[in-house]
């Protein structure tokens, strides 16, 4: 049985009794995992999801500006910088250059969904319970 599809979870401190000062013999064989390693999966590639997350936000920002739903300041924060970003003149790559000059605007665009996509759960719970 592989060690990362063990969901055993040690507790801290459970191997202490087994830790020796040597480097030589410092090892433990039996270490476990509680999380699997398949479940970190950072380079989705699903950009269906994407799209229901901007559907989410403008649902959420609609709410807000008829307070039905209080937006958290981070998202509101968070979505006024990048927006910002976007319609400023200046970037870090011209948009001039081809293809390569929209990679800063979409790792963005990602890295301000990684920031609100708790908070946009949050509100789709909500949403659902209303």
């Amino acid at each position: 049985m592989d060690k990362t599809s063990n969901i055993r979870a040690k507790k801290v401190g459970s191997n202490l009794k087994e830790f020796k000062a040597d480097n030589k013999e410092a090892y433990d064989i039996d270490t476990d995992f509680s999380e699997g390693l398949e479940d970190t999966n950072y380079l989705t590639g699903n950009f269906r999801k994407i799209w229901d997350y901007l559907g989410l936000l403008f649902s959420m920002l609609a709410d807000s500006f008829n307070r039905k739903y209080p937006a958290p300041k981070k998202t509101v924060v968070v979505m006024a910088v990048t927006l910002m970003y976007l319609v400023s003149p200046v970037d870090f790559i011209p948009d001039l250059i081809p293809l390569l000059g929209f990679a800063d605007d979409i790792a963005l665009i990602v890295f301000a969904f990684s920031l609100i996509k708790e908070d946009l759960d949050n509100y789709r719970a909500w949403k659902m319970s209303y």
